[in-house]
């Protein structure tokens, strides 16, 4: 679609009863165009399920997707410069898109790679079982016993032992980068299905002091989870309702995503003229 033919699509969009209204932004003689209007409602907001990944302030599937089927085709390359969780590479990857992102946060290799490079739940479900979360392990950090229970804390620091000396032996796969990417992403939150007592998200994460502060206000203290149990069913959860054509398509996507751990202000890594589209959401503006 070319951008004159998405404009005028904008303009007539009303297919949930609302006409678009078009305004004007100035920035000295030139004016750009803006359409306000709901694009995608509500009831569209339960994407594919591999997208329930917590993160705090990441967009909606829907948003990639719409403008990903409008201005891109099959094997155009869309890039993330900030990919946070990855929405845009994960949407795009099951569009038949190539995909490249970048983000200065380690954190979010470790969230969308894993998701392009799926494994099977049965390899999952047999790691898990593979790895003794019971042996002994030193230098469990008591500070943060603020946030999990001794023997949840003691059970993630032998995980983490785990895949250090995986990554170390040059033996870490697939497997191992789902299991750190579910616990990585289990490590804080709201609910039970999180290993900690109440408290923020990973990227959103909070000082023992606040910590502290916080169970005193909800008078409440760290209870015991099962680490493994709680990995596995988040496994399953994001695992429901992949079919082997996103399958196919996520493996095609993976042996050819770029994922850059660094500034977007200069990526030599990326050739020059091959993004077709780039869909991001930017910091915000009080943590650039």
């Amino acid at each position: 679609m070319r951008y004159s033919e998405l404009h005028q699509e904008l303009e007539g969009f009303d297919e949930f009863d609302t006409r678009t209204r078009c305004e004007f932004l100035s920035f000295g003689s030139q004016e750009l165009p803006v359409f306000v209007n709901e694009f995608w409602t509500s009831k569209q907001r339960a994407g594919h399920p591999l997208h329930e990944v917590s993160y705090r302030a990441c967009f909606k599937p829907q948003l990639p997707k719409f403008f990903i089927e409008r201005l891109t085709e099959a094997d155009d390359l869309v890039y993330d410069p900030f990919m946070g969780r990855g929405t845009t590479l994960l949407e795009g990857a099951l569009l038949g898109r190539k995909v490249v992102g970048c983000d200065i946060n380690p954190l979010s290799e470790r969230l969308i790679r894993p998701r392009l490079e799926l494994p099977d739940l049965e390899e999952i479900e047999a790691r898990m079982g593979g790895i003794d979360l019971g042996s002994a392990v030193e230098g469990v950090p008591e500070d943060l016993f603020a946030f999990y229970h001794p023997e949840t804390l003691r059970q993630l620091v032998v995980l983490r032992e785990y895949f250090q000396a995986r990554q170390a032996s040059g033996e870490l796969d697939s497997a191992d980068w789902w299991i750190r990417m579910v616990a990585t992403n289990r490590l804080t939150g709201h609910s039970s299905g999180f290993f900690s007592v109440y408290t923020m998200p990973p990227n959103q994460a909070v000082s023992v002091q606040s910590q502290r502060r916080i169970n005193e206000r909800r008078n409440q203290t760290p209870p015991v989870r099962d680490v493994k149990a709680i990995i596995l069913k988040k496994t399953r959860s994001l695992l429901r309702g992949v079919s082997d054509a996103d399958r196919k398509l996520l493996k095609q996507a993976s042996h050819r995503a770029r994922y850059l751990t660094q500034s977007c202000v200069d990526t030599p890594e990326i050739a020059d003229s091959s993004i077709k589209l780039v869909v991001t959401s930017p910091p915000f503006l009080d943590i650039v």
